[in-house]
């Protein structure tokens, strides 16, 4: 999309701003006037309560106190940026129920981003539950998969660790990028917007509060293809972004636990109402290849040799063996072993560890 310009920006930034501006209010507003410059004017004229009710006071004071240019400077200064919902957006997040009017961003998401998997869980993880997050995001991430998480203690950072390891990944916070919760985590937060982008919708100062965190959690859920539920008890955020993905239309996968462990309940029972398990990373591609965007990519194939179309077209995001490669192909050894090697060099396909093969992401 074209680049917004300077007014336009700050009134979007503007109306980020107003807490008591919700959803539904700001889609009011702006059904009543003619752009956001416009809407953002007449909330500083004095209150309206024919729109607003009897927030419209609260609504016309917050307005007062904003100071959309203090934003745009503190993300600056932080090597940050606030991009709005005119400008070049991340495109999964414009077509959920509410998307955020502004977002900030430290890092950069991406068109590769588009393939992303969410997950999420517990932050009182037991030591199965990080290892198990960290093993399976490695793992999408070895496959080009991005990784989309909330950053919190436990589950979450365990999945950006283990992406990092190989990958890319996403963070979502319910706090405002100058207040990173948990305190103390700004090198992890760092060190994801080196390799992916560390996302908000709140004000730059703005901590976490019992709704912050919730309703950041739609856009986990937004972002993601399908979300994977690592481990969760009866009564956890995990499940929230469970729910948006389901509201969304996303399947739901989750991690089978002892059922003698309280943080595996939730879990449990997601699998018990119909969620997949998830006993290998090879369940969560299998999930993902049954997706259209998924089996559509990429959409313009690139150029591949003749000798080598055969093998090309047999791969996906699900691993083969050079076994299974020959055997369906009917190749000898030799040959399939010279293709993939030429097809790896080209940057088309990647070899995963237990000498299988798949195609590359691009």
């Amino acid at each position: 999309m074209a680049e917004v310009n300077e007014q336009r920006k700050l009134a979007w930034v503007g109306m980020n701003l107003l807490s008591s501006l919700t959803p539904r209010r700001r889609k009011l507003l702006l059904e009543s006037f003619a752009d956001p410059c416009e809407a953002w004017d007449a909330l500083g004229r004095g209150p309206l309560p024919d729109l607003f009710g009897e927030a419209a006071h609260q609504i016309w004071e917050e307005r007062r106190r904003a100071k959309p240019e203090e934003e745009l400077a503190k993300a600056e200064k932080a090597g940050a940026q606030i991009i709005t919902i005119e400008e070049e957006y991340p495109e999964p997040l414009r077509e959920i129920a509410d998307p955020p009017p502004a977002l900030y961003v430290l890092g950069e998401w991406g068109p590769e981003d588009r393939l992303a998997v969410g997950m999420v869980g517990t932050r009182r993880a037991t030591s199965y539950g990080r290892l198990v997050a960290k093993k399976l995001a490695q793992e999408l991430a070895e496959r080009g998969i991005t990784v989309v998480s909330g950053m919190a203690p436990g589950i979450d950072t365990a999945a950006h660790e283990g992406a990092l390891l190989s990958g890319r990944t996403i963070a979502v916070l319910g706090t405002g990028l100058g207040k990173p919760y948990p305190a103390g985590s700004e090198k992890l937060l760092r060190r994801i917007a080196e390799r992916g982008a560390v996302l908000s919708e709140f004000p730059w100062d703005m901590e976490g509060t019992q709704w912050t965190f919730p309703r950041r959690n739609r856009l986990i859920a937004g972002l993601s293809l399908l979300v994977v539920v690592v481990e969760a008890p009866e009564r956890s955020g995990a499940l929230i972004t469970a729910d948006c993905a389901l509201e969304q239309g996303k399947e739901v996968l989750a991690v089978p636990g002892p059922i003698t462990s309280e943080a595996s309940l939730g879990t449990n029972r997601l699998i018990r109402d119909g969620a997949r398990p998830v006993l290998s990373v090879d369940d969560i591609t299998e999930e993902l290849g049954m997706l259209p965007l998924v089996r559509e990519r990429p959409k313009h194939e690139p150029e591949v040799p003749p000798e080598a179309a055969k093998v090309y077209g047999l791969l996906s995001l699900e691993p083969l063996s050079l076994e299974e490669i020959v055997a369906q192909t009917g190749l000898t050894h030799a040959q399939a072993s010279q293709i993939l090697l030429e097809l790896v060099l080209s940057g088309l396909v990647e070899e995963v560890p237990g000498r299988r093969f798949m195609r590359k992401p691009r």
